[in-house]
């Protein structure tokens, strides 16, 4: 009798990732099974994640680069982590109608103004207080004033809640906003996942 090789859950795939701590941004590939950025952080299951093929840059010496056929990331020190080659659309039986909520994050170096997105009727510190640890933004701006070479845009990135030292929410609607009528609301987050963010090299920004 053969394997059937969809009992064993989804297939491993290849997918590009930045892992960006308090001091060094981390960049290559990783072997995963899961679809989106938040997921491969939050579902890890080890105390580092293994980036392959990877180049290790000091924020305050950019024009170093160290790197190895596979770098150790403690996920404990990870801000927030950006990839791509993955698939961050929304699964179809799991689909919520969401709304958009604007926030900023201050964790140090950086500064994060993206937009998290809350189910109807739910208020943002709902989806702050959630168990994961590793919480989706979109269309986010990363601004770092002492490093602004590697100030950014990214469609979308998980950050880690608990190395936040200031979450700002700017919630104009509140959550009594009407439900759309229709399927023109936000139903989940699915952002272009071909999109991805690197800081410019030193010539880039020469």
């Amino acid at each position: 009798m053969g394997w059937d090789a969809g009992s064993l859950g989804p297939p491993i795939s290849r997918v590009e990732v930045e892992l960006y701590t308090s001091a060094y941004r981390v960049s290559g590939h990783m072997l995963t099974r899961f679809r989106r950025v938040a997921d491969i952080l939050n579902l890890s299951g080890s105390s580092h994640l293994i980036v392959e093929g990877a180049s290790v840059v000091e924020y305050a010496d950019p024009g170093s680069n160290r790197g190895g056929q596979a770098v150790m990331v403690a996920v404990q020190a990870v801000l927030f982590g950006i990839s791509s080659g993955g698939d961050d659309s929304p699964t179809p039986d799991l689909i919520v109608q969401k709304r958009p909520v604007q926030i900023q994050v201050a964790m140090h170096p950086f500064w994060l103004t993206g937009t998290i997105h809350v189910p109807y009727g739910s208020q943002p510190v709902d989806v702050l207080n959630v168990a994961d640890p590793f919480l989706p933004l979109t269309g986010v701006a990363v601004n770092a004033a002492s490093f602004p070479g590697f100030d950014g845009e990214a469609p979308i990135l998980a950050v880690q809640r608990a190395l936040a030292e200031v979450m700002i929410i700017t919630d104009t609607a509140g959550p009594d906003q009407p439900r759309p009528d229709d399927s023109g609301g936000q139903a989940d987050f699915a952002p272009d996942p071909s999109g991805t963010w690197l800081p410019p090299t030193t010539e880039d920004s020469a």
